[in-house]
């Protein structure tokens, strides 16, 4: 069965509505459709190893630079620091198929997995961001949404909030009031959070050393300096962009308070090129197919995309695709 839309309508946070009366020409029902969608893991792996390249590339390329004088030092702080906020931003988009417990055959190993290739660089436990991620489904678009970037406006005051941190305290802020233990709260799950953060700590201390190290005593504070603005900075910044491209409105208004007004869902397809595999890895570069159906790996996405073409929905997903460029164009400074 088609279904009609309109421009400013996506279901992306109502898709459930409709789910049951989707079928094909030939009458074959949308749910029967997925039952052969699977997940492929060997992909994810291959994924994940792809980030862990990246960062080791950006950090061998960092060290080479600082050896080079006093100019190479700045470009490798500069280089170093975007490069590695890059790939760091890359491979934290993994937590999120972790939270769907897509990273492998079981959730008990897809947790751990998660945890110790992807929460440590942020000392986030996939269970306490499982928290945060699931409110998001339940109330995206209204103001108790817990991943709420796109609730402020692309302007200079959004990207210089993102690039000095304050960003971050706020939506560290937002999530702990999730995240913090109740009464109830299983001690294994508590000590494994700590655990994600101590090693997580741990780990970038060590990275901090290594790169000192290997940048020598002219150059290893470069070399540090650009993890830490990577870390601190870049990372957060990149962050913040990509949610506020996936879902910010062009019916949004910027002297809007979307924390008081309920924003409404809205989600953005960025194609399959290049950059929008990288920036918008782990399927976030096709994020409307996700919102309409959560328990799909983003390894099925060419096939879940064909499903829906098939029951109807390409006239939604048409009405959603753009590039990151063009998203960007569109938001900046939008009255």
């Amino acid at each position: 069965m088609s279904h009609e839309f309109t421009p400013h309508e996506d279901h992306s946070a109502t898709f459930a509505a409709i789910r049951g009366e989707l079928r094909d020409a030939e009458g074959t029902s949308f749910t029967a459709l997925l039952k052969d969608l699977k997940p492929d893991f060997g992909a994810v792996r291959r994924d994940i190893a792809l980030g862990y390249l990246g960062l080791l590339w950006s950090c061998a390329s960092t060290v080479w630079f600082v050896h080079q004088g006093l100019l190479g030092m700045a470009a490798g702080v500069i280089f170093g620091a975007a490069s590695i906020g890059f790939w760091i931003a890359y491979v934290q988009l993994f937590i999120h198929e972790g939270a769907h417990a897509n990273l492998a055959k079981d959730r008990k190993t897809s947790d751990l997995v998660c945890d110790l290739f992807v929460g440590w660089m942020i000392g986030t436990s996939v269970r306490k961001y499982r928290k945060v991620h699931f409110e998001h489904h339940r109330a995206f678009g209204t103001t108790q949404d817990a991943e709420n970037t796109y609730f402020r406006p692309l302007d200079l005051a959004f990207i210089v909030k993102a690039l000095t941190g304050w960003r971050v305290v706020e939506v560290l802020a937002a999530r702990s009031r999730l995240t913090a233990p109740k009464a109830k709260t299983a001690s294994e799950g508590v000590s494994r959070d700590r655990l994600v953060l101590v090693g997580g700590i741990a780990a970038h201390l060590a990275i901090l050393a290594a790169l000192f190290l290997a940048g020598g005593p002219v150059g290893g504070p470069a070399a540090t300096l650009a993890w830490v603005v990577g870390v601190g900075v870049v990372f957060p910044f990149l962050g913040a962009l990509r949610q506020l491209l996936e879902h910010r409105s062009l019916e949004a208004r910027g002297r809007v308070d979307y924390r008081e007004v309920d924003h409404g869902a809205y989600t953005r397809m960025f194609g399959k090129g290049p950059f929008a595999r990288l920036f918008g890895a782990a399927g976030f570069n096709r994020h409307l197919l996700h919102h309409w159906e959560p328990s799909v790996s983003y390894t099925c996405f060419d096939e879940l995309e064909d499903v829906f073409e098939r029951v109807g929905m390409g006239p939604a997903m048409d009405a959603r695709r753009t590039t990151y460029g063009a998203a960007f164009r569109a938001l900046y400074n939008r009255k």
